[in-house]
């Protein structure tokens, strides 16, 4: 029994130790991420006692804030020891989050949650920098960050099943309890961080006469930036699931309020065991967006079952919206592996932090298009809503494939 459990675990856990380490690091943070994000709005609104408005535009601020402190980490990351601050920022995203407990205004509220965006979009993009360097070339480099990707569904999911306590005894002091433990994660991920090596991040060497002209090249590349554009419409769809869906299930199908839970509960099962098995084939970026346009037809199908789920009685409301899951994580899983092979693939040699700094961005943008376009759809449109966003994600994905084209045999030289 003990040799057969061993080897299921060698063929469960992988063998580079540089990933061991990152997974162990990944799944000890979301697992605080997964407890925060079950009751942070019940905490912030019953405990703390800012309004649901408040919190809201906190967030906001916060995302806006954050989001371009993607584009200087890149690009210092070349000057600084990685392990070392990664390891330093977690812990102070560590401080800052436990510190939420103290929270009694909107004004300490908004300070705290800018500084933990800033951290979480600095600590983000040298990971992400990080893994460039260490993760191999090609489709090993995108299977790394998609092991990743698993284990941060896994922590999540984990977290959110042990916040359920706290939702039981639903008193200001278990909620608390938990805002602390989300904040010693994030400081225990950090000391894991740093078992792993000290990495020298590839940089082109420039003379004087073109050090200015390197400077921030990501941000002149044309080409590139309407990579990011298009990535951060196709990733609108994560907000579906967190915004669209539950809307949509209670105020406008006749299916049972417990089946939000069910639907969503697809896409993490989906993402856990799914996530590296779909990175196969994204290693060679033609390929990849290829395979990024069948993302997006996945996901488009997924917004058309969702949509005609409305008006249909309970059960077959609850099937089709499963089934619409069942595409629409298909979609997710294929696009986010190549949405990491772009980010990698299409930098130019010597810029590749730069690059991912940018890169980064496009998951910002994402996050904070995604509630405004997709609640404006589906509230105010309905079914034909769910329609027009299939179409924006079937046109955002198919125009990779003549955007990589065009950048495949170029000389992408600052």
């Amino acid at each position: 029994m003990t040799m057969k459990l061993r080897e299921r675990a060698k063929r469960v856990l992988p063998q580079q130790r540089e990933l061991r380490i990152m997974s162990a690091s990944s799944l000890v943070n979301t697992f605080g991420n997964g407890l925060f994000y079950t009751i942070e709005i019940i905490f912030l609104t019953r405990s703390v006692g800012l309004s649901p408005h408040q919190v809201g535009l906190g967030f906001t601020i916060g995302a806006l804030i954050g989001l371009p402190m993607s584009i200087p980490a890149g690009y210092f990351a070349h000057k600084v020891n990685i392990r070392y601050w990664v390891t330093i920022s977690s812990i102070i995203q560590g401080l800052i989050a436990a510190s939420f407990i103290f929270i009694h205004s909107f004004a300490i509220f908004l300070t705290l949650t800018i500084f933990v965006d800033v951290m979480v979009t600095v600590t983000q993009t040298l990971r992400m920098i990080y893994i460039n360097e260490i993760g191999g070339e090609g489709e090993a480099r995108v299977r790394f960050r998609a092991y990743q990707r698993a284990v941060t569904n896994l922590g999540i999911g984990l977290g959110t099943a042990f916040a359920g306590i706290a939702l039981i005894l639903n008193s200001k002091s278990a909620y608390s309890t938990l805002v602390v433990i989300n904040g010693a994660t994030f400081v225990i991920a950090g000391l894991i961080y740093l078992k792993l090596p000290d990495v020298i991040i590839s940089k082109v060497e420039s003379d004087p006469a073109t050090t200015r002209a390197s400077r921030l090249v990501a941000l002149r590349d044309r080409k590139y930036l309407s990579a990011v554009l298009l990535n951060a419409i196709y990733s609108t769809h994560f907000v579906i699931q967190s915004v669209g869906l539950p809307l949509w299930i209670i105020n406008y199908t006749n299916a049972p309020k417990w089946s939000v839970s069910a639907v969503l509960l697809v896409n993490t099962i989906a993402c856990v065991i799914f996530s590296v098995r779909a990175s196969k084939g994204t290693g060679e970026n033609v390929k990849a967006a290829r395979i990024f346009f069948r993302a997006g037809v996945f996901v488009a199908a997924g917004c058309g079952l969702y949509a005609f789920a409305q008006g249909k009685a309970p059960w077959i409301a609850i099937l089709l919206l499963l089934l619409g899951m069942g595409l629409h994580v298909t979609g997710e899983l294929l696009g986010s592996a190549a949405g990491w092979a772009f980010g990698f693939g299409l930098a130019r040699p010597g810029y590749e932090a730069q690059y991912q700094g940018v890169w980064q961005l496009s998951w910002g943008l994402g996050g904070i298009l995604g509630p405004v376009l997709i609640t404006s759809l589906v509230v105010d449109f309905q079914k034909l809503g769910w329609l027009i966003l299939g179409a924006i994600f079937i046109a955002s994905t198919y125009l990779f494939i003549p955007l990589v084209n065009s950048m495949r045999n170029q000389v992408r030289n600052p």
